[in-house]
């Protein structure tokens, strides 16, 4: 099914290359150059899926990915040179979803892509019930979490993160486990999840520094409940 993404590039060739590519898989594709045309192209349509460069010149791709995460909730892949430890977990810690290096591997990157329009897509149908815990409802309908009948705003990865958990309720998981689930078996470090939990911490709990729901098992993962 033709999926409608957005991509926001300022190195023209790139812009091209990556427009051409998801064009040929099928997708509707709107490439801009800047943050002004990134944020008129979001008040006028819906997107599945968003590539965002950090680098645009004189925008600030960090500010902008603020923003469209505020607007929308679709897949955010951060496709950017700059690939220190720091600049992704910052990324994530935004709301991106996933964070791509230049120069990327084309096939690699198709792969990736595909894999979170194939997940957005499936979010849309899936027929799993609500999870209560106290304040909070966990719906899949909404693919985010109601606490004190409030949505949260999760990101689709935190909404996946927390859906996992709470599915497993009572029970450690193990990071490699939760890591095979949301980055799709490939290696990421502990810190990046780390950045996950804090977030959903932040967006679910009381008190994010004494969590209630959301536990940590040292050396081993991560716990829903008590």
């Amino acid at each position: 099914m033709s999926s409608r993404v957005l991509i926001v590039e300022d190195e023209l060739v790139t812009r091209h290359l990556l427009a051409r590519l998801l064009e040929t898989e099928g997708h509707r594709v709107s490439a801009v150059s800047n943050a002004a045309a990134a944020e008129a192209s979001l008040l006028r349509e819906k997107f599945d899926l968003i590539l965002l460069d950090l680098m645009l010149g004189s925008d600030d791709g960090l500010t902008l990915l603020r923003r469209i995460r505020g607007k929308q909730s679709a897949p955010i892949i951060i496709i950017s040179a700059k690939g220190e430890s720091a600049d992704v977990v910052t990324g994530l810690e935004l709301g991106a979803d996933d964070y791509v290096v230049k120069p990327f591997n084309v096939d690699v990157l198709i792969a990736r892509l595909r894999v979170h329009l194939r997940r957005a897509a499936g979010r849309r149908t899936e027929p799993d019930e609500q999870i209560r815990a106290g304040r909070i409802t966990i719906d899949p309908g909404l693919r985010d979490a109601l606490v004190d009948d409030r949505a949260a705003g999760l990101t689709q990865k935190e909404f996946q993160l927390l859906q996992l958990l709470a599915s497993r309720r009572g029970r450690a998981v193990p990071r490699e486990e939760i890591s095979d689930v949301l980055f799709d078996g490939e290696i990421r470090s502990e810190k990046i999840l780390a950045v996950y939990i804090r977030r959903l911490r932040e967006k679910i709990e009381s008190d994010p520094e004494n969590p209630e729901l959301i536990h940590t098992v040292r050396g081993f993962g991560y716990r829903f409940g008590s």
